[in-house]
């Protein structure tokens, strides 16, 4: 008898078999007992069939058998039942139908993560990662089931999955969109997705924060009121606090805000991380306000602190440019002239100091001396109009300026009267404003 039954497995199992004759008999995953694994085995494979005929009435009397008689016996099991009950929802003819089997689908989510939560590759993380993301494209709408979903899958337990993270936060901007969740809610989970973000060693991570930025910015809960209302209490009940600074700073800085409340933490935490980037912002913040002073007194400490050639070359056009701006002319001057000595085919601080020497000229020098520095001015601005590109926007000024500096040129009397003619050699030698020129009239 015991012979016969053998012989009758052989043959279920070489019908439809997902699983070989000799395997099963001493493997516990199919059952406590031979009884029982003969008869797991038997299932499990009819199982198979009904699936693969598309026989899903069938195949899902075998699957709830085999979730609680056999639920170890294969993640096949699962992967199955998940495709049989998709395929269901899909066809529903109601919402509560279509609800009912998708609810199927989470209950074999779970189960499969009791059987198989440990597995080195589809665990417990990738298995609740798989379910929020399949349940995002079935029932989107049902926020709070969603919601929770997506937190358990984005448990600090778990390794971050990044494209979730991006999909539950584009859930929380849309849902706040329409006023179902509070603006305090969409910053709490932006800042915490970031940092998770920031810390993973994910291949996509970095372009998921980059996703999480561009919808935090667009999604009009950044704006610098907002922020301020929510953070003020925060910083004033603890306003030490080096990483809460920060965190505000950033979302501030994200809404492109200039408030007083701005400026007093980007002080605060400048006094503690002098570094020429924070410098930067100051600076950045005092030019929008029109305070040039106090914005150029950053401006040196960025400068006089900063090590990398290309951002301190940025540092000193900035400085000439405010410089100039300010009337400043000697002072714009020095600054270009200090870009050149880095970069010595900037063609912006040549334009900047063409145009320190022809507005500072009237300043610096008298008579004709201040014509002379007219040649320096047009000198300048022409390797700049060399320099930069044709279509550089900047070039259209340039002309403009070149055209204007040469209308002050001296006339030809007055080189002829000092024994100059025009291709002469020339040392231009006039308060600040010096250097080697040729001679022309206009």
């Amino acid at each position: 008898m015991k012979k016969r039954v053998y012989i009758m497995m052989a043959v279920l199992l070489g019908m439809g078999g997902t699983v070989g004759a000799q395997d099963f008999r001493e493997d516990p995953r199919y059952g406590a007992n031979v009884a029982e694994r003969e008869q797991n085995v038997r299932i499990l494979n009819f199982f198979g069939d009904a699936y693969k005929e598309k026989n899903y009435d069938v195949a899902t009397v075998h699957l709830r058998y085999l979730l609680e008689h056999a639920p170890k016996a294969s993640e096949n099991i699962y992967i199955r039942g998940t495709e049989i009950y998709k395929a269901k929802a899909v066809a529903a003819q109601t919402k509560a139908e279509r609800q009912m089997y998708v609810d199927s689908i989470l209950y074999i989510f779970d189960k499969r993560i009791e059987a198989f939560g440990d597995h080195p590759k589809r665990g417990e993380a990738y298995l609740r990662s798989a379910k929020a993301k399949l349940f995002h494209a079935m029932m989107p709408a049902d926020r709070e089931r969603l919601f929770k979903l997506f937190r358990e899958a984005l448990h600090e337990k778990h390794p971050l999955d990044p494209a979730v993270a991006v999909l539950y936060f584009n859930s929380m901007v849309e849902s706040y969109q329409l006023d179902d969740v509070t603006p305090e809610e969409v910053i709490d989970t932006y800042e915490q997705l970031g940092k998770r973000l920031e810390g993973s060693q994910a291949a996509d991570a970095a372009e998921a924060r980059k996703v999480l930025d561009d919808l935090f910015a667009s999604c009009g809960v950044a704006d610098c009121e907002t922020v301020e209302k929510i953070y003020r209490p925060k910083y004033e009940a603890d306003p030490e606090n080096q990483q809460q600074i920060e965190t505000i700073l950033a979302l501030l800085q994200r809404g492109k805000c200039s408030s007083d409340f701005y400026v007093t933490l980007l002080e605060k935490y400048y006094r503690t991380n002098q570094k020429p980037e924070v410098a930067l912002r100051l600076v950045q913040v005092y030019q929008e306000k029109k305070d040039y002073p106090k914005a150029m007194e950053y401006l040196r400490v960025g400068i006089a602190n900063e090590d990398d050639p290309a951002v301190k070359a940025n540092f000193l056009l900035q400085a000439s440019t405010m410089a100039s701006a300010s009337g400043s002319y000697r002072e714009a001057a020095g600054y270009a002239r200090q870009v050149l000595e880095l970069e010595p085919n900037n063609g912006v601080a040549y334009l900047l100091l063409g145009a320190a020497y022809g507005s500072g000229a009237r300043s610096a020098c008298s008579a004709f001396d201040s014509q002379t520095a007219m040649w320096l001015a047009v000198d300048n601005l022409a390797r700049a109009r060399q320099l930069l590109p044709a279509d550089d926007p900047q070039q259209e000024q340039i002309a403009r300026m070149i055209g204007n500096y040469s209308a002050n040129f001296p006339k030809t009397e007055e080189t002829f009267m000092r024994g100059l003619n025009p291709g002469d050699s020339y040392t231009v030698n006039c308060g600040w404003i010096s250097g080697r020129t040729t001679v022309r009239e206009r």
